[in-house]
């Protein structure tokens, strides 16, 4: 649904803008909203690079390490920013297509072992599921909320009106959304069995765990894989926190925006637990789909279009206020 609020401002707004008849307040409703994903953009590389941590040191240390997590994003944050602010990223795309396409062929991979050993499983009459949480069901959809990072990334095509035309990229965002809600779901299908089995010491908690047990011979490549794709999509938002910030307000230039955002992400890296950077970062997008929202029902017809844009600003404001941290 919001893809929708995405992608109609993408063709409705955009036009407006070009022929100078957008609405002044909604105009700096855009503005406000840049400078929203700014901050979503800079709490996100924090997350990517904590979650890369997490899987070099769980491939390392079973048991994990509190130290070594931070250290090591923190590392990462100011190698991006000093490669940004010394030689750019252009030279960098390449590493952005390889390890998209090495994780697709990854996920596929391990997607097709699950299926294979929850099927030989469900043959033998060994499936079985985890147990469900004991969440009540308000306290459930506020963890989903805190969640909402995870299938972000269709909005990037409001960005690059530079370089595609408005149907490319409308195409482009209902793509990216099919895809990957087949991934998501697919993937999720295929290995709550597994979630369910573990060891003595406890069921399995991570993608790690699940597939050193079940297809040992995957996990060098998985851990390649995440901190390929981690590394990439922290890049990526970084150099999408430097453009917005370059295009908010004639201050923002020279290494000004590097150093401010890689010094946010770090403070971010080195203090907040995963979880927790994960439901921020879920807020701040939030909180900028909930004003791409209202913009979408400003500048929209129709009593239907108008009322649906305003339900999902309430409910992005909401995730934005309420979201909680799965534990």
């Amino acid at each position: 649904m919001i893809g929708t609020v995405i992608r109609h401002n993408v063709i409705v707004v955009e036009r407006l803008e070009a022929a100078g008849t957008l609405g002044a307040g909604t105009a700096r409703l855009g503005t406000a909203a840049d400078g929203v994903i700014v901050i979503a953009y800079v709490i996100s590389v924090a997350l990517y690079l904590r979650i890369m941590a997490q899987y070099l040191v769980g491939f390392f240390d079973s048991a994990g390490s509190a130290l070594w997590e931070p250290v090591i994003a923190c590392v990462a944050v100011a190698i991006i920013v000093g490669i940004g602010a010394v030689r750019g990223f252009a030279g960098l795309d390449r590493l952005d297509r390889v390890s998209l396409a090495a994780v697709l062929v990854l996920t596929t991979v391990l997607g097709g072992v699950l299926l294979v050993h929850d099927t030989t499983a469900a043959a033998s009459a060994s499936l079985r599921f985890p147990p469900v949480p004991s969440l009540p069901p308000l306290r459930a959809l506020l963890v989903l909320g805190g969640l909402v990072i995870t299938v972000q990334g269709f909005e990037t095509v409001r960005f690059l009106g530079d370089q595609f035309d408005a149907p490319t990229r409308v195409r482009a965002s209902r793509l990216a959304q099919l895809i990957s809600s087949s991934i998501y779901i697919g993937f999720v299908a295929v290995a709550t069995p597994t979630t369910g089995l573990g060891t003595k010491a406890g069921a399995d908690s991570t993608l790690l765990n699940i597939t050193g047990r079940i297809a040992p011979w995957l996990a060098i490549p998985l851990v390649l894989s995440a901190v390929l794709s981690q590394f990439s999509a922290a890049i990526a938002d970084t150099a999408a926190a430097d453009g917005n910030l370059r295009g908010l307000n004639k201050w923002f230039k020279g290494l000004r925006p590097f150093l401010i955002s890689g010094a946010a992400a770090i403070a971010l890296a080195a203090t907040v637990p995963t979880l927790t950077i994960v439901a921020i970062a879920s807020r701040a997008f939030a909180a900028y789909y909930a004003l791409q929202a209202v913009i979408a029902m400003r500048t929209s017809t129709g009593v239907p279009r108008k009322a649906g844009f305003g339900f999902l600003a309430l409910l992005m404001l909401a995730v934005t206020v309420f979201a909680e941290p799965a534990n």
